[in-house]
């Protein structure tokens, strides 16, 4: 793994760091230190590998090797489930992702509990066979998923085949596009940013992404080429490029499909990237559920090199730029951008207030742009067609395609690249084929976890930002996750309330306490004091210190506006 190149500061006299306070005395030990050493995660986690958990000589040893105190250390190692669930000599992990909710109702997670005696995050005694939860494996378009060590089954029969000592790898679709010419599924070539080096400079680069009006494809939808000027523009040298291949929306598996079978055009958008604000290193995270994609972003990265595109003075053009692939540990909030730059840090994923964005003050306190994979990959078109042509993609308000995937419970699922504007009926009814097995389209949730669920008699909007936005729905990932007839919706509600108080980090109180409360509204038999959720919702929305609890409310209050009859309500 190469070194990134961080200019150390100068050292700190002491009475500076007894006036900081503990997170920047962390980021002062962060700046200090060398940085092909092992973080304090890397360190957490190769000990779970050895040993199936982590004890308090890995702790100590952690806090040698990445200079951090062992209070900072301990915070880590009980934070990622990865860290937290013991391991056996067979470890199970079990998906419960809302895909896998969707095909089963989580009949398959209790048929595997009972069959094994254990409970999720159990080992049996004699070290054995140990169960854990994950959320999601990327393979919703055969869920159910169960990973058996790094290999992941899925579909029908599956917890059968794993009690017999049978399984095999789950098979994945091909992907596809409505394009005549693709341009997210076309092989990585590099010749957007071979054309960028002799035709554009890093200003006129900047430019035409702008121009083109690339938002962000990884939720929030912000301009990429307005984050890139930001950063351009902060003080300094050293800046970074990070990609973030660690949102995990249950039900998406888009980021999966780039890392794995495209992971060419992923890096090359990095390099445009950091051409075009002035960084010379990048770092992609990627999630530990996808044992398969730092692999293969390792072995592209390591091509790349060997062909002259990644490293120093790129084709004698003065221009230097490498990557540096990581892999998280099991949280989906990391994919909130400022809980992913603490996690390629080595610690604990949570959440920082903004300002100062990361385009600002972000890795090691540098400035730094942070993209989602799919919106990294578009921008080779675009530096080798032009803006005109990147907004031509689609017909309707927003500029270029976008990939989208399905759930199990489409006849026809798999990743599809598409235009915008295109109406939710047809992708849903031609692409992907309407419902399996006769049965009937209930609901939509599109965009993952923080998106509105959408009845199946408003089919007919636009798949666009705005269009979802105004029915409080949302592009997103481009997760797809269809809910048939037989879906319960109080269920419905019950899960994502789950996922979304397991997965807070639990910085602010409103998002840790609330939407434990939440959920605890449904799990009880009782029935649900509307007018209570509805202010503990406001609550999250209002004072949540991001996405995460802020956007729960979303989905929920979408099943009172459609489904309020099945929730239970009082």
């Amino acid at each position: 793994m190469p070194a990134a190149r961080v200019r150390a500061t100068p050292a700190v006299k002491a009475p500076a760091i007894l006036r900081a306070v503990s997170k920047n005395l962390v980021e002062l030990v962060l700046r200090t230190h060398e940085q092909s050493a092992p973080t304090a995660l890397e360190v957490l986690k190769d000990a779970v590998e050895a040993r199936g958990e982590v004890t308090d000589e890995d702790r100590r040893a952690a806090a040698a090797a990445s200079g951090l105190p062992e209070a900072a250390v301990y915070g880590v190692s009980t934070f990622y489930d990865d860290l937290l669930a013991p391991r056996g000599r067979r470890h199970l992990r079990v998906c419960t992702g809302t895909s896998c909710f969707a095909t089963t109702a989580n009949a398959h997670v209790d048929e595997l509990r009972e069959a094994l005696g254990l409970e999720l995050g159990e080992r049996r005694d004699d070290g054995s066979v140990s169960l854990a939860e994950t959320v999601c494996l990327g393979f919703c378009h055969s869920s159910p998923a169960i990973r058996d060590g790094d290999l992941i089954d899925a579909g029908d029969g599956v917890v059968g085949r794993l009690l017999a000592g049978r399984t095999h790898g789950a098979s994945e679709p091909e992907w596809s596009s409505v394009l005549a010419e693709p341009v997210l599924i076309r092989p990585g070539t590099w010749a957007g940013f071979e054309h960028a080096l002799t035709r554009h400079t890093p200003e006129s680069l900047l430019e035409e992404v702008k121009a083109a009006r690339v938002r962000g494809r990884g939720g929030a939808g912000f301009p990429a080429g307005d984050k890139w000027a930001f950063a351009r523009a902060s003080p300094g040298e050293q800046k970074f490029i990070v990609a973030n291949g660690d949102e995990g929306d249950p039900g998406s598996y888009i980021d999966k499909y780039l890392m794995e079978r495209n992971p060419a055009l992923v890096l090359e958008g990095m390099a445009l990237a950091g051409y075009a604000v002035g960084a010379d290193h990048g770092f992609v995270l990627t999630r530990s559920e996808y044992p398969l994609s730092k692999p293969a972003l390792e072995q592209a990265a390591a091509s790349a090199r060997e062909d002259g595109l990644l490293g120093e003075d790129i084709r004698g053009s003065g221009f230097s730029f490498d990557v540096t692939v990581l892999e998280g540990a099991g949280s989906y909030v990391v994919g909130e951008e400022t809980a992913l730059l603490a996690c390629i840090e080595g610690l604990r994923g949570t959440v920082s207030a903004r300002p100062p964005f990361p385009a600002v003050r972000g890795l090691y306190g540098l400035p730094t742009v942070v993209n989602n994979t799919e919106t990294l990959a578009n921008i080779p078109f675009i530096a080798r067609e032009g803006a005109a042509a990147f907004a031509a993609l689609s017909p309707g308000a927003s500029s270029g395609s976008k990939l989208i995937c399905f759930n199990e419970r489409f006849a026809a699922p798999g990743v599809y690249e598409v235009r915008f504007g295109t109406p939710l009926r047809e992708l849903c009814e031609e692409l992907a084929g309407g419902m399996r097995d006769g049965r009937e389209l209930k609901a939509l949730q599109i965009g993952g976890p923080l998106g509105g669920i959408l009845p199946a008699s408003q089919l007919d909007v636009a798949f666009d930002f705005d269009q979802l936005a105004e029915l409080g729905c949302m592009v997103g990932h481009g997760g797809i996750v269809g809910f048939d007839d037989r879906t319960d919706m109080r269920d419905l509600a019950r899960h994502l309330l789950r996922f979304g108080a397991h997965e807070s980090c639990g910085k602010c109180f409103p998002c840790r306490i609330g939407l434990r409360r939440a959920h605890d509204m449904f799990e009880e038999r009782r029935a649900v004091d509307r007018a209570s959720l509805e202010q503990l919702l406001e609550a999250l929305e209002v004072g949540s210190l991001c996405a995460h609890g802020s956007g729960m409310p979303a989905p929920i209050r979408s099943l009172l506006a459609h489904f309020a009859d099945e929730l239970g309500l009082a």
